[in-house]
């Protein structure tokens, strides 16, 4: 091995070391890295003071941030109140490629968005990217104008939430689980056996329960009667022009039709369209790789089944084929 190999090999152990190091002086934060304390705009066009700032919603909607996601909850809330404080920013354009996600943190960044526009009167404008299915389009009710591509998938609205059976699987490996709970229903969803009709019947009152917050949601955006949107929402998925025929969105165009729009809607002539990325910092490098290198590590080779995570319930606005 020459010189040049050596001091690469160096490099690599040295900031494998310094992450695995900022883990574990982090102790109880977990796996999330930390977010910055202010974001730096970025230009993406433009030289006025006045900024017109785009956000991106990638991914899967979850609180949990981890080693192969797109999508950081935290950050998009300190982006958020970012822009809620700073003066400078008079529009927001949010554009989402997402299929939706937890039912909890989708809600969440919806009130959110609101509380941005009903606080500070500044604009919000959704492009739509390839995708934006369920939460994804529930997020983009808070919009005071949506946009999409004539070919985004959009749609999906409703709820799911999948309960494997890995019953039968379980036995392949020669294991068998002992139960014991204080009521009939504590174990409800237990991978290890059938649902009975009881436990259905509960589950499906709390989908239908989420169901009817997402209906009033789109009511209340796209100030559509209730009765359409029951229409509309039975899962299905619609294109950018199946959507716009339909109403749940306003124009077929670009992020840049988008952007144009927030900066007419803020009553601006000229303005600045920026970005918010991270200021370079060594703590928050480490932070992040030190994130991906422990969901790395944590991907042991045992049975899904066995895995909690894989275990625990999870009701979604989502879409999955």
């Amino acid at each position: 091995m020459n010189k040049r190999r050596w001091i690469a090999l160096a490099i690599v152990v040295l900031v494998v070391a310094a992450a695995l190091v900022l883990q574990l002086v982090r102790g109880g934060e977990g796996s999330v890295a930390s977010v910055p304390e202010k974001w730096k705009a970025k230009t993406v066009s433009g030289s006025r003071t006045n900024q017109v700032l785009q956000l991106y919603v990638e991914g899967v909607i979850s609180e949990e941030s981890s080693w192969n996601s797109t999508f950081d909850y935290q950050a998009l809330l300190s982006q958020l109140n970012q822009a809620k404080e700073d003066s400078n920013v008079k529009a927001i354009v949010i554009r989402i490629n997402s299929p939706g996600g937890a039912v909890v943190p989708t809600d969440e960044l919806h009130r959110k968005l609101k509380q941005v526009k009903s606080e500070t009167k500044k604009p919000i404008v959704i492009s739509m990217g390839s995708y934006a299915a369920s939460g994804g389009y529930y997020l983009a009710t808070a919009g005071d104008k949506v946009y999409a591509n004539p070919s985004t998938l959009t749609g999906s609205l409703g709820v799911i939430a999948s309960y494997m059976n890995y019953g039968e699987l379980a036995k392949e490996y020669g294991i068998k689980e002992n139960v014991i709970k204080s009521g009939k229903f504590k174990d409800m969803g237990n991978p290890m056996r059938e649902m009975t009709q009881d436990e259905h019947t509960l589950l499906q009152g709390v989908i239908n329960e989420s169901y009817q917050q997402f209906v009033d949601v789109i009511a209340e955006g796209r100030k559509m009667p209730r009765e359409k949107v029951l229409q509309l929402a039975d899962g299905r998925i619609y294109t950018g022009k199946q959507a716009k025929a339909n109403g749940l969105i306003d124009e077929l165009g670009t992020l840049e039709d988008a952007t144009e729009a927030a900066k007419k809607l803020a009553k601006l002539q000229e303005a600045t369209v920026v970005r918010y990325e991270e200021p370079f910092g060594f703590s928050r490098m480490f932070s992040s790789f030190s994130t991906k290198l422990s969901g790395i590590l944590n991907q042991q080779p045992i049975p899904d089944f066995l895995r909690e995570e894989k275990r625990t319930p999870s009701i979604e606005y989502i879409y999955r084929p």
